[in-house]
């Protein structure tokens, strides 16, 4: 083996060898819920349904309390005052029989955006996402949050008010009715076109007990009042219901990775 060659391998090996040193660990938490809440934004019922959970934090900022509403999530930045990374949520199809006859199909929608979470002290936290849909719908979506938390040894806590906004192209999937679509209804003799505003607004609740150092139970509850145009749809005068209740129960469990 020549020198030259030597000289390569121990250049990448000391390259490879500073690379795992400056590896940089990460908290993953993965679990699943059992989830009940209305199968689309407006509906007049509730449908129960099970759900994975991932969030990824780095190992080297101390755990708090987050409530378990806020999507799948990966914090990219982590300080003690801010929290940033990518996210995403998935919203179920919307079929057209019952209340919902002569309107058109929604397919299953993913959401991919980011997150942003501001933390003035250790117990309040102000939450911001914007998420874009792919599949069902195509529009941009915006949820605001804020939370009073408690973070202790076996329990956790937080309280909070919460706000959904979304653009035209979103309202008009989910809340619009085109003239044709009202002809062929049973309920709803109406057209409707809304424009960009607020979806909801409402409050949420959650908690979470420690069974150990891994493994959490976890659980919220929340409410929610259609706003402005979403609310005036006949989607939702007709065939749904302005007031929104959702739930959960969940179970995670948290481990370290060094990448």
């Amino acid at each position: 083996m020549s020198a030259k060659t030597i000289l390569l391998c121990a250049s990448a090996f000391s390259l490879l060898a500073a690379g795992a040193a400056q590896a940089k660990a990460w908290v993953v938490t993965i679990g699943g819920r059992l989830n009940t809440a209305p199968p689309y934004e407006g509906a007049d019922h509730n449908i129960n349904r099970p759900s994975p959970t991932l969030s990824v934090r780095p190992a080297d900022r101390p755990y708090r309390f987050t409530p378990p509403d806020g999507g799948t999530t990966f914090a990219l930045i982590d300080t003690d005052h801010f929290t940033f990374g990518p996210m995403a949520r998935f919203r179920y199809k919307r079929g057209a029989e019952g209340n919902l006859q002569g309107l058109h199909e929604i397919k299953w929608a993913a959401e991919p955006g980011a997150f942003l979470d501001i933390w003035p002290t250790k117990w309040l936290r102000a939450r911001g996402e914007l998420r874009h849909g792919v599949g069902g719908h195509t529009g941009f979506v915006a949820d605001l949050g804020g939370d009073l938390v408690y973070t202790g040894k076996r329990w956790d806590a937080s309280i909070g008010p919460r706000m959904g906004w979304g653009d035209r192209n979103y309202l008009n999937e989910y809340f619009g009715v085109t003239a044709l679509e009202a002809a062929r209804s049973p309920l709803i003799d109406r057209a409707y076109a809304p424009t960009a505003g607020r979806r909801y607004t409402g409050v949420e609740v959650a908690g979470a007990y420690h069974l150990d150092s891994r493994w959490t139970v976890k659980f919220d509850a929340g409410w929610r009042r259609l706003a402005d145009r979403a609310a005036d749809s006949p989607i939702v005068q007709v065939a749904g219901d302005t007031t929104q209740v959702l739930g959960s129960v969940g179970v995670s469990y948290s481990f370290g990775v060094r990448l």
